[in-house]
């Protein structure tokens, strides 16, 4: 089944969601291999470096990394927070999809042993390859157009990472922990598999070329099991995607035009699971949308 989370990619510098079309991945993975000095970052790639060390500290220090834990660094660029990791680390697997970068952090840091440095994209990067069955940690500084498809796909991952502390634009790292009244689908996708809290903003000064925007650390924890059975994880994203279909309007009305549904099962469902079709979709939480969206699947035309 389509998974719609999929589709949808955030833009860099303007905070929203855009098709996948208009930024193709393979393009940039395409364009991360050309040649260039390696200090030099790259606008498609999403690349600002993290600079300021007081900040990557901070970042390392809100992961909570013990000495036994094994990491997977998304995204490492220059290595503002590699070495900090592989100090506290047993084990940091980095993926870069810039090869430039990766070969010269790979010689920067052939004195750690226990860091390796992979040259790939973290999109399609398994990291059952690399830890097995073994829990791991996620660290990343993540690139702005590949944020949200990569923490839905660890997310949705088996087995799921321990925990996520990420770097990601500040307005997608407040819809990722929304509470009920300021939920999205973003909110819904990533609560359906684990508990979110934003740490603290990070200013564009920190990187350098700065963005344009401020970013924020998330820490994503990954419950043992998603709030629906694992076989209807999928479907359940395409009726919350359906639900968000016209945010701003009631939700008995978003899931109708959303699902393309005669208005009287809509009601239904709505009435089965005790939900008010007045309400915006932005209002409901997480119990909420599985009660509703099993009171929909008992329905029928």
């Amino acid at each position: 089944m389509r998974d719609p989370f999929s589709l949808y990619i955030t833009a860099p510098r303007l905070g929203a969601f855009v098709s996948r079309k208009s930024i193709p991945i393979a393009a940039l993975a395409h364009s991360a291999r050309t040649r260039r000095p390696p200090g030099r970052a790259r606008a498609r790639l999403g690349q600002n470096f993290l600079i300021d060390g007081r900040i990557a500290r901070r970042i390392v220090q809100a992961a909570e990394i013990a000495p036994e834990d094994h990491v997977l660094e998304i995204g490492p660029g220059r290595g503002a927070l590699t070495r900090l990791l592989a100090a506290r680390a047993r084990r940091v697997v980095a993926v870069e999809l810039d090869v430039v970068l990766a070969r010269a952090l790979r010689a920067k840091l052939a004195d750690r042993p226990n860091v390796s440095v992979i040259e790939g994209d973290a999109l399609t990067f398994d990291p059952a390859e690399r830890f097995g069955e073994r829990p791991y940690k996620i660290v990343a500084n993540l690139p702005y157009y590949a944020a949200t498809p990569i923490i839905r796909r660890r997310l949705a991952a088996v087995p799921r990472p321990a925990s996520l502390t990420v770097m990601v634009q500040r307005e997608v790292a407040e819809s990722v922990a929304a509470a009920p009244g300021r939920m999205s689908f973003l909110s819904v996708a990533v609560r359906l598999y684990a508990d979110a809290r934003v740490l603290f903003a990070v200013p564009p000064r920190a990187f350098r070329p700065a963005p344009k925007v401020t970013s924020a650390i998330v820490r994503i924890e990954p419950r043992a099991a998603p709030a629906v059975p694992p076989d209807t994880a999928a479907a359940f994203l395409d009726f919350a995607a359906a639900g968000f279909r016209a945010p701003r309007k009631r939700i008995r009305n978003s899931l109708k035009h959303g699902l393309d549904a005669p208005a009287e099962r809509v009601d239904r469902a709505l009435a089965s699971a005790g939900i008010d079709g007045a309400r915006r979709p932005a209002a409901l939480d997480l119990r909420e949308w599985t009660r509703l969206f099993a009171a929909w699947s008992e329905t029928t035309c």
